[in-house]
């Protein structure tokens, strides 16, 4: 039996010789003498964290990678949250960075077009409202629990939505992907949180940056199905993407869409009881 101590995992003498998990040159260290990635034995949420505080504040880190991951997310972001997870990290965007740029670039779009979602949101919930006999002034009458959050038209509702929208779909967003990779999670042996998150965050952020860009086209074409077209984003794009990631059997691919949903009902449910509770107060 040899005398000599045992390697530690995170001892960086331990990784001489292994191969760089990103471009496969031999370790000499924690860190790649070639393209500069350290090694990760195993991903962990906090390394995810910590590598996002990193690059946000190394501006030249993150320029790199944006181009890189936005064409591969683009193309399929399953497969870059698969090729990130098994260590390829330096040449694309952190996820959590990734999902905060492609919301702020939402943000903005959807800044832009406000006046005209807002009109066009209107004049479908008053189609609403008639086609089931409903008077649209009936709905915001003197007492109604419309009329306490300052909302005293459609107009006056649409703007007030796309605003709390605005506020909180980054928020929103990020509980969800928490939620729904908990579920992924504790649904499927052998997988870790911090990879489902990695999934959950480069999926989230591809189908939040198409929604800026499709969500102009149904401010126009079709403003009363630009509720339902976040949903139809994040279903699909899951199940594209889960079969790089998860695997191609069916149930693999469906079941990403499944726990979106659930997470997405548990937190519409959350916010109901909370509003019910608030209005209850006020009341």
């Amino acid at each position: 039996m040899s005398d000599a101590p045992e390697a530690h995992p995170e001892d960086p003498s331990s990784n001489q010789g292994a191969p760089c998990q990103n471009c496969g040159a031999p370790l000499v260290g924690e860190y790649c003498h070639q393209c500069g990635q350290r090694h990760v034995s195993k991903l962990r949420v906090l390394y995810l964290v910590r590598r996002f505080l990193e690059s946000a504040l190394d501006l030249e880190d993150l320029e790199r990678g944006v181009g890189q991951t936005l064409r591969r997310a683009a193309q399929n972001p399953g497969r870059v949250a698969r090729r990130y997870v098994d260590g390829e990290r330096r040449e694309f965007v952190n996820p959590l960075g990734y999902f905060l740029l492609t919301a702020t670039a939402t943000f903005l779009v959807f800044s832009v077009f406000q006046e005209a979602w807002v009109q066009g949101q209107a004049e479908a919930y008053e189609t609403m409202w008639r086609s089931l006999n409903v008077n649209p002034d009936e709905i915001f009458r003197a007492g109604s629990p419309l009329r306490s959050f300052g909302w005293s038209s459609t107009q006056d509702l649409a703007r007030g939505l796309f605003q709390w929208f605005q506020q909180l779909q980054t928020y929103v967003g990020l509980v969800n992907c928490v939620v729904a990779g908990l579920l992924l999670q504790w649904s499927l042996s052998g997988w870790s949180f911090a990879e489902t998150l990695v999934f959950e965050l480069y999926v989230t952020a591809q189908a939040t940056l198409f929604l800026g860009v499709l969500g102009p086209l149904f401010f126009w074409g079709a403003p009363a199905f630009i509720g339902v077209l976040p949903l139809l984003l994040q279903a699909g794009l899951r199940a594209h993407g889960a079969g790089a990631f998860f695997g191609t059997r069916w149930t693999r691919r469906l079941l990403p869409v499944c726990t979106y949903m659930a997470s997405t009902v548990v937190l519409i449910v959350a916010s109901s009881l909370l509003t019910a509770e608030l209005l209850a107060y006020w009341a």
